[in-house]
């Protein structure tokens, strides 16, 4: 583990063991954001088998919505999922656990790509169906709801902002565990043992299926999201080398 690792897990150690929330008598529910073609429908099949009908599964920004499928369940959840940003527990009786599984954006800009290629429902078909994908791509920075799709998306599901910092902030103060889908069996183990659940992981869904690009428009489009899409790329570096740092925490504050 690296100096920076090291800092940062002395630094989640201590937050385990001074933090007292307003709610900390509230039951502990894993709140999962699922950032889109980012592994998340694997990990929502998860949820399903360890929580049953004690999660709420939802794609939803507005608050409201959420705390009325909390009150249908008519308990508090064990688990909430869905594609919804951070903060939207506020109200709810429930101690939130904060997870999620970030992607590097190229690889996350593919899997788009696909998806809206195949899917008639989605909003950027159209586009997606008639464009390669790097003309895609300048389709992506030049329509201003396609860019709010892609551009800054995963630090935006992560903290309601669009940019690095932002994130970073958000995560390192109120996340319990992050990871990039590389670690996605770690991640895994990681939630299983702070919620006392099994730890059989079928492997992920729908990751790695789309069409590879060949080598030379894949360097182009990289060069490109270097540029665009630096905040996502910084946050999936950020997360990538300090998962053991968290994971490491996570295992601590359940010995204490």
């Amino acid at each position: 583990m690296g100096l920076g690792a090291r800092m940062l897990l002395q630094s989640l150690l201590g937050m385990d063991r001074t933090r007292r929330p307003a709610d900390a008598g509230a039951r502990e529910a894993l709140f999962f954001v699922h950032i889109p073609k980012c592994a998340g429908s694997s990990f929502r099949q998860v949820l399903k088998r360890w929580f049953g009908r004690a999660a709420v599964f939802l794609d939803t920004h507005d608050p409201r919505e959420l705390e009325r499928a909390v009150e249908r369940l008519g308990q508090p959840p064990r688990a909430i999922a869905g594609h919804m940003p951070f903060g939207l527990h506020a109200g709810l009786p429930v101690r939130p656990c904060y997870v999620s599984l970030v992607r590097h954006p190229l690889d996350r800009f593919v899997s788009v790509y696909g998806h809206a290629r195949r899917s008639p429902d989605d909003p950027m078909h159209e586009a997606a169906r008639s464009l390669d994908i790097e003309a895609f791509y300048d389709f992506t920075l030049q329509d201003p709801p396609a860019h709010g799709r892609t551009v800054g998306i995963q630090c935006h599901f992560l903290s309601r902002g669009r940019t690095f910092e932002e994130a970073r902030s958000v995560i390192d103060r109120s996340y319990a565990l992050l990871a990039p889908i590389e670690r996605y069996e770690e991640f895994v183990e990681g939630c299983a043992e702070r919620f006392g659940c099994d730890a059989l992981i079928p492997p992920p869904r729908n990751v790695g299926h789309d069409k590879p690009l060949d080598q030379d428009a894949r360097a182009r489009l990289l060069e490109r999201i270097e540029a665009d899409h630096i905040d996502d790329l910084r946050l999936h570096r950020y997360v990538s080398r300090t998962f053991d740092a968290r994971r490491a925490s996570l295992s601590f504050a359940l010995h204490t």
